[in-house]
């Protein structure tokens, strides 16, 4: 390929990221990786750490619930099978509501995943905290997020976005820089 046409299309893509930019009059964290390689994190880093306690719950992450932004989904992944509940509410340690979803579990080859739990919580309030919990007992693992604000043309939106994350020492300054930047 010709030097202008390299030059032709970065200055092509240069000017669509800078109308996206303008058009969405949204701002960029200025946070960028080193371009060395990475190295991979040991598997005896505190990251990797299993959650203490007989079948505690692993891997819990959210995913936005509906088109409206008053649900939220719960998933996380237990060794052994158990209850797919949520107790939630809007006061760290009082769960007024509770949900039920659906526990899968897959097999791909010799490899069988643990029981993967799905559970959604629905008619949340907009641009409110809520306190939940996974698990049961004394091994029972507390979180809380913060839902959206109510939609309209000009509500800012606040949302971090990363994609194959890796398990390097880079994985974790990235992720370390995500918590920090409120995304």
């Amino acid at each position: 390929m010709s030097r202008g046409i390299v030059l032709t299309s970065l200055l092509v893509v240069a000017f669509l990221a800078g109308s996206a930019m303008a058009e969405t009059a949204g701002r960029e964290s200025l946070y960028m990786r080193r371009l060395a390689q990475s190295i991979d994190l040991p598997l005896s880093s505190p990251l990797f750490a299993v959650p203490k306690g007989k079948n505690a719950a692993q891997q819990v992450h959210l995913t936005q619930g509906d088109y409206d932004g008053k649900a939220v989904i719960v998933t996380w992944v237990t060794p052994s099978h158990a209850a797919s509940e949520v107790h939630y509410g809007i006061k760290k340690g009082v769960y007024l509501w509770k949900a039920k979803g659906a526990t899968t579990q897959y097999t791909y080859y010799n490899y069988t995943s643990g029981y993967i739990h799905h559970v959604t919580l629905s008619n949340l309030q907009y641009n409110k905290k809520y306190y939940y919990k996974v698990g049961t007992g004394k091994y029972a693992r507390e979180f809380w997020f913060v839902t959206p604000p109510a939609h309209g043309l000009d509500t800012p939106y606040t949302f971090g976005l990363i994609g194959d994350l890796g398990q390097t020492y880079d994985s974790a300054a990235t992720l370390e820089h995500y918590l920090q930047s409120y995304g």
